[in-house]
């Protein structure tokens, strides 16, 4: 209904992905996860995040990857690690956030996606057509997203699709764990239906795309299908992208919000295709933001499959 529908998924190929899935280590990211296990944060905890910083660049650096430290002050001062093998514009740009609320350790929010950017880094050579973005400041307002956005766009490099990894690691079998923004399950319609002949089970993983990413998900999506199920991917389009009520539904629809909520949208803000993969965070996972967000919580399986089908699509022919 007024371009929410999901998209046909794109099957993958399946023996380049099965390969990829066979690379992937998943206790290598689980102790990723444990590496990251505190509050980390420029301001409320800037030791542990110069640990962390460490950590993730001699992970990148023992991949191959050469790793740049990109300092921005966009109202709150930061830096973004940025892995790159050449100076032109790179086709991808898979990114995560490597801070954390005060007082939240952040497995799932987000050493999970970094985790999973790092086991990316290690089965996929390091080549001009992916650049690795750790962001910095997202939890005080995408400033390190919005840095290196801006920073590609105006040198001339903008990629032709990001793929930002947000809370990916829980999920959640019992029935009634996953809740929904008011007001969404009417316009999402086959999606809601998806989800209450499930029994409102947490157990799938959402990408959030714009028009211009639509292809971009729909491979990403049947990339992940293969790897952990059918029944593990969802697809949604920004509300304020659909065609006809897009910009009513931006002015009157507070659940509009929650689709803008991450490092993705200083990129759809310049015109970039990106699309967001995540558990959908405080609509699921009891722990989010809180002391209790912690590695044995997550489902490192679907961070492992998250990683494979994201290496699929960003090594498959132009």
């Amino acid at each position: 209904m007024f371009g929410a529908a999901e998209p046909r998924l794109v099957p993958p190929s399946a023996a380049h992905l099965d390969a990829l899935r066979r690379r992937v280590d998943v206790a290598r990211i689980r102790t990723d996860v444990e590496r990251l296990d505190e509050p980390r944060g420029r301001l409320h905890a800037p030791e542990a995040m110069a640990r962390a910083e460490r950590y993730v660049t001699g992970q990148l650096e023992d991949a191959g990857w050469s790793v740049r430290r990109r300092p921005f002050n966009e109202g709150y001062p930061g830096v973004n690690l940025v892995a790159t093998t050449a100076p032109g514009p790179a086709r991808f740009v898979v990114g995560a956030h490597l801070d954390t609320v005060p007082g939240s350790p952040g497995a799932d929010d987000n050493a999970s996606g970094v985790a999973g950017l790092l086991e990316l880094a290690r089965i996929v050579p390091p080549t001009p057509d992916l650049t690795l973005a750790v962001f910095d400041e997202e939890e005080s307002g995408l400033h390190g997203s919005r840095a290196l956005a801006t920073e590609l766009v105006a040198a001339g490099r903008a990629p032709a699709g990001v793929i930002v990894f947000e809370c990916v690691g829980y999920t959640a079998t019992d029935e009634h764990t996953q809740r929904l923004p008011p007001g969404l399950s009417t316009l999402y319609r086959g999606q809601a239906r998806r989800m209450r002949a499930r029994r409102f089970r947490g157990e799938w993983t959402i990408i959030l795309y714009r028009a211009d990413a639509r292809r971009l998900a729909a491979t990403l999506g049947g990339a992940l299908a293969h790897a952990a199920g059918r029944q593990a991917v969802m697809l949604a389009r920004d509300p304020t992208d659909l065609p006809l009520l897009g910009r009513l539904l931006g002015r009157v629809a507070p659940f509009v919000r929650d689709f803008a909520r991450s490092d993705h949208k200083p990129f759809w803000d310049l015109g970039v295709p990106a699309v967001q993969v995540t558990d959908t965070a405080n609509f699921r996972n009891p722990h989010y933001h809180r002391p209790t967000d912690t590695p044995e919580t997550l489902d490192y399986d679907r961070i492992a499959a998250i990683t494979a089908a994201t290496a699929a699509v960003v090594t498959a022919p132009p």
